[in-house]
């Protein structure tokens, strides 16, 4: 009738295991697209080559050459002595004739210890031993003529001997009232005045002498087989650029510090037109007598630190890092002891670039390991 909806006839609501077959089938389908999401078909070889990108490097051929074992350190000038003087007797001191920077001349007189009672005590004794030797004398005398016993000679002998020790006691105090310089040299610092208190073992002064000087280095202990006492060394330093000077390695440590370095010296006449002082800076080369082959690299080759060095290799436009154990650097050029063949290709540019396996292609040729 009009007015009045359709009636629906025969319509059936789905049941509930058909629901639930609906239900799992579309969970399926959800889980076999989330595992084909996270686990691609892999491409094929053919077409994956298509899309790798091979890196543009410079190589340079590892070839033999002459090395000489030579190798640069910084170290610091000492003075070839350097010593501070104390003062040997207690007093006031009275006088004073030294100042900082003066060069003095073995035995002069820096400062003077108030000596009065020294002098006093000197003076005593060499009477007490004037007096001693008079009398071992006329015992003499009289023992030679058999007027005294051989046991009153000997008596007077051993008083004299004493006298003589008391006199050579009491000069040697009054010398200590007067310090001095031990040796021909500079006055670095004079620590009292007049009018100070000085007691026996009290630094007073420091001196050096820079007539020649000595050059400290740590070497390390990979290059500290290369030494030997009496070889030379070439010292150069920012102070006096251009110069070169030569000094001779005279001392190597037998025993290393905590960071696995020896500590060398070598002395040089110090020059008066460019003179060294005290503390300066100062690089020291040491360059071996004798030359030697060996497989060498261009410096730029090697990737990390000479702690650990790698190189890379080029084989069939594939880079391969390999472990080397490096020798001497000369010049540009580094020595490869183990770890490469004569002939191999190693990179020296584009390293930044690689990693183990890349594919590479060779734009330039560089030259050989040999400056």
């Amino acid at each position: 009738m009009p007015g009045h909806p359709p009636k629906i006839r025969n319509m059936k609501l789905p049941s509930g295991r058909t629901r639930t077959f609906a239900l799992a089938t579309i969970i399926a389908l959800i889980a076999i697209g989330f595992w084909y999401f996270r686990h691609p078909a892999p491409k094929s070889p053919a077409r994956a080559g298509r899309f790798t990108t091979k890196i543009p490097v410079t190589v340079a051929t590892a070839s033999r050459g002459m090395v000489r074992d030579s190798f640069a350190v910084v170290g610091t000038s000492r003075a070839w002595r350097d010593v501070d003087i104390l003062a040997e007797t207690s007093g006031i001191v009275r006088s004073v004739s030294s100042e900082v920077g003066q060069r003095k001349p073995a035995g002069a007189v820096l400062l003077r210890v108030d000596d009065e009672v020294a002098a006093s005590a000197l003076r005593k004794a060499t009477l007490n031993r004037e007096l001693a030797r008079r009398d071992f004398d006329r015992f003499r005398n009289l023992q030679q003529e058999g007027a005294v016993a051989v046991s009153s000679y000997e008596a007077m002998r051993l008083k004299l001997a004493d006298a003589e020790a008391d006199l050579v006691a009491a000069r040697r105090r009054y010398g200590d009232t007067a310090v001095k310089a031990p040796f021909d040299g500079t006055v670095t610092s004079r620590l009292v005045e007049v009018g100070n208190l000085v007691q026996p073992g009290m630094k007073v002064a420091n001196m050096v002498d820079l007539s020649r000087v000595k050059i400290i280095v740590s070497v390390p202990e990979k290059q500290v087989s290369l030494l030997s006492e009496g070889m030379p060394v070439q010292v150069t330093t920012d102070v006096w650029p251009g110069k070169v000077f030569t000094a001779t390695a005279t001392a190597i440590s037998a025993k290393s510090s905590k960071e696995h370095t020896y500590q060398v010296e070598a002395v040089m006449e110090n020059p008066k037109g460019t003179p060294f002082r005290s503390g300066m800076f100062a690089r020291a080369a040491f360059v071996g007598r004798e030359p030697r082959e060996s497989l060498l690299v261009p410096r730029q080759a090697l990737v990390g630190s000479l702690g650990t060095p790698e190189l890379f290799v080029v084989r069939q436009e594939v880079a391969r890092r390999v472990r080397v154990v490096a020798g001497a650097e000369q010049g540009g050029s580094l020595e490869i002891l183990q770890g490469l063949s004569e002939g191999d290709q190693v990179v020296v540019s584009g390293q930044n670039e690689l990693s183990d396996g890349s594919q590479v292609t060779v734009v330039r040729q560089a030259g050989a390991g040999t400056r």
